[in-house]
């Protein structure tokens, strides 16, 4: 089915027949951008952001069998959300064996994936989804209409269901008002208001079995309808996956052709590096700069999806002032970050947008590195210190060799900090308490999508976010994109407020693009063609040589 590209989702009331029509034009308004998944098409041979091509020769053809071996350092995070919450710690789990009802698979148009029928009405106040007949979870049971509920009523009331914290699809997951169950495959869903963006929502939602989440939430069970199955997982050694031979996607592309997956867990990038190196591995999602630097021909890089930035608490009596918060944002050499920690396989980017995003300025792909104006603008504030600014971080490698950086940088400008490390999992609970006091490092993802879904879900633009920011002004700039295509002269209007206040009122300090370098073994084919939602590699493209 082709769909039509309309920038003004009123213009028309879709018919029955026009729901995937209704939900590219209404459910985002982005998607007339055209924004291409993650930078390769779908030929033989693609070229990586980074330099790097397949090794794939246009001759072969792909092959059944085989283990892709693969690795991670941090271990899996289950007991916060899984899957309903995305989080750096579960790479493979969020890819392998969970799916969302429909997806952005090449662009911003939704395709249907777990989906027979994805229909919004007239005003978009409402939306009726069918289940695909005959679909099963990883466990033999029949995916129902009560499945998909179930994550959405989890995210809204997550201590019902003994978990602790907040999500970053909440804000969708609250606009939910009503989920009436029609029959065993059919839900219709009542929103708030007429709500521009929801079929973002719905393409990062994964369907698991609600029945059997308890044993998710232990790490003894993940039954999704994705590709490949969760077999076992040892904490701290080893994650295994097996092919899914019933995969409802098969009949559409051929594979899975892998036998499964196996992820190794190592202490430290450098270990896994080693490992790789001697032959031990496949696939590394977050290998060593260096080491992809070696490998440019091996080595992809998807599109930017957010940053990796510090975040900044503005009620701490240090930061309140914007010209202080300013003179860091000016500060941090993002050209050295790059070029020294991600063996310049990122572009300099002092900005969360992508520049496929309707909100993207080309003024701020731009190193803003001026150590002179931050002083002159500390000097103006009247800038004097008595304790240095807390500043937090994750005990993982990159994390610590960023924020080492950083705090050079300010120091520089004369800013005294004080590194305060937390494992990632300890770090994740502060995050999402809102309790870091002064300045902290991470990343985030989600500006890829309509430019009101990363304000409005992503954890350092929500409200409440964790930066206390709430400014009059920044709270009218989404109230007011709220109501607006967001491809029209009025929304660019907005994106125009909002990246002056990012620059002039800044909470966060963009560091560079969350994107960093995969790198696969010579025997790996078919690597490289990415979903844009959710963001994740198309594993069942995967085989080996």
């Amino acid at each position: 089915m082709k769909d039509e590209i309309r920038t003004t989702w009123w213009a028309k009331s879709p018919g029955r027949r026009e729901f995937l029509r209704g939900a590219s034009a209404a459910g985002l308004g982005a998607a007339a951008v055209g924004l291409v998944g993650c930078g390769d098409d779908d030929g033989d041979r693609t070229e990586a952001p980074g330099g790097g091509a397949s090794p794939t020769p246009s001759a072969e053809k792909p092959k059944q069998g085989g283990v892709l071996r693969a690795a991670q350092t941090a271990d899996l995070n289950m007991s916060t959300g899984y899957p309903f919450v995305s989080l750096a710690e579960n790479p493979y789990i969020n890819a392998l064996p969970v799916e969302p009802v429909i997806q952005y698979t090449d662009s911003l148009k939704p395709t249907l994936h777990l989906a027979e029928r994805f229909e919004f009405n007239a005003d978009r106040s409402g939306l009726a989804v069918t289940l695909k007949p005959g679909l099963t979870f990883h466990n033999g049971a029949p995916v129902t209409a009560e499945d998909l509920v179930f994550g959405i009523n989890l995210i809204q009331k997550p201590d019902a269901f003994g978990i602790k914290g907040s999500f970053q699809l909440a804000a969708f997951a609250n606009a939910v008002k009503e989920s009436k169950v029609v029959s065993a495959r059919e839900v219709q869903f009542t929103f708030d208001k007429p709500r521009v963006n929801m079929a973002d929502f719905f393409a990062q939602l994964p369907v698991v079995h609600k029945a059997s989440y308890e044993e998710t939430k232990a790490g003894k069970a993940i039954n999704g309808t994705g590709p490949f199955i969760f077999k076992r997982w040892t904490p701290g050694q080893i994650l295994t996956f097996e092919k899914n031979p019933n995969w409802h996607g098969k009949s559409e592309g051929g594979g899975p052709y892998l036998d499964g997956v196996d992820v190794r867990f190592f202490g430290d990038q450098d270990a896994m590096g080693l490992a790789y190196q001697s032959g031990e591995l496949d696939l590394l999602l977050g290998p060593p700069a260096s080491l992809a630097a070696q490998n440019r021909k091996l080595t992809y890089v998807p599109v930017k999806t957010g940053l990796e930035y510090m975040g900044m608490n503005v009620t701490n009596p240090q930061l309140v002032d914007a010209r202080v918060r300013k003179a860091i944002f000016l500060a941090v050499d993002r050209a050295r970050i790059v070029k020294e920690l991600g063996e310049d396989f990122n572009k300099v980017t002092s900005q969360p947008w992508p520049s496929t995003s309707p909100a993207f300025d080309p003024k701020l792909e731009d190193a803003m590195f001026n150590p002179a104006e931050s002083k002159r603008l500390l000097s103006q504030a009247g800038w004097k210190q008595t304790e240095p600014l807390p500043f937090d971080h994750r005990t993982t490698a990159a994390y610590v060799a960023e924020a080492s950086l950083v705090q050079q940088n300010l120091k520089d400008v004369g800013i005294e900090t004080k590194l305060i490390p937390s494992d990632p999992t300890a770090f994740l609970a502060i995050l999402r308490d809102r309790k870091f006091k002064g300045l902290w490092v991470t990343s985030h993802s989600f500006s890829h999508m309509a430019p009101l879904t990363n304000l409005q879900q992503t954890f350092p633009y929500q409200q409440p976010n964790m930066s206390y920011y709430e400014t009059p002004t920044y709270l009218d700039i989404r109230a007011q994109l709220e109501n607006l295509d967001p491809l029209s002269d009025a929304a660019k209007v907005q994106y125009k407020r909002f990246n002056e206040i990012w620059v002039e009122d800044p909470w966060l300090v963009p560091l560079q693009a969350n994107t960093g370098p995969q790198l696969v073994s010579a025997r790996v084919r078919g690597y490289g063609k990415y979903l844009v939602t959710p963001a994740i590699s198309r594993f069942w493209d995967v085989w080996i040589a």
